[in-house]
């Protein structure tokens, strides 16, 4: 090989480099933290009240599969007459996915208080911060630096059913690729790029949240393709 042909050769091969860890670092790869934002009322409070909550279940299951770390926060207008059944909530969800609820946004963004677990798995109320938002965007902005100090967070999941209420979260502040839920059924909603619309109460979000599972996996597939061809490239250099 004479000096032209080895010089190329290393060129090539950093730009080769570059491209297999751009794919590998990016929030595309899957491997990544994720922060889900659940509205209750209307949104998810059948799990307890008719227990519908198995496919809700296994969307989280396959969600928390796909990242390196799945926070849920739950958010909400109201305030500490909600307690019981939150708790409630907590207790009817599975162990391991339990654990991984943190804390609560209520009065709309007013405050967050985080969840500790028992020996036993039992939920309580921890520590009350005073966060002073008036929206759930503001919640979500006050919030995350508490539920996410590292500011790791590469995928935020919003779902809610009410326009007013919940429809603005999309726009919260925070670095991440941004998806919402509205689970509703609301035919005269705006076009919103990442906005999956699906039908009310858990049976909906679930839905929605394996519509997003299906995307991070043909995205995921599609760098997995791109990576090998580089590496095919890689290989006919040497041999060149």
């Amino acid at each position: 090989m004479n000096f032209k042909i080895f010089c190329l050769n290393n060129i090539l091969q950093e730009k080769i480099q570059f491209h297999i860890d751009f794919y590998a670092k990016s929030w595309y790869n899957i491997s990544m933290k994720t922060l889900l934002y659940m509205d209750y009322n209307n949104t998810i409070e059948d799990i307890v009240l008719k227990k519908r909550g198995n496919k809700f279940f296994q969307a989280l299951n396959r969600l928390a599969s796909l990242s390196e770390k799945l926070d849920i926060v739950m958010i909400t207008k109201a305030g500490d007459n909600i307690d019981d059944d939150i708790l409630e909530l907590l207790y009817f969800m599975p162990l391991h996915l339990r654990q991984m609820v943190k804390g609560i946004v209520k009065n709309g963004g007013q405050s967050y208080t985080n969840f500790w677990y028992e020996q036993d798995g039992f939920p309580r109320f921890g520590d009350k911060v005073e966060l002073g938002g008036k929206t759930k965007r503001e919640g979500i902005e006050l919030s995350k630096p508490i539920v996410d100090p590292e500011n790791e967070c590469e995928l935020l999941i919003c779902a809610g059913d009410n326009v007013q209420d919940d429809l603005p979260m999309i726009d919260a502040n925070v670095k991440a690729k941004k998806y919402l839920i509205m689970a509703n059924e609301r035919k005269n909603l705006p076009h919103i790029e990442n906005m999956i619309k699906t039908t009310k109460h858990s049976y909906g979000v679930a839905s929605a949240i394996m519509k997003i599972c299906d995307k991070l996996e043909d995205i995921s597939q599609q760098n997995d393709e791109n990576i090998e061809k580089i590496c095919q490239n890689d290989e006919n250099i040497e041999k060149f």
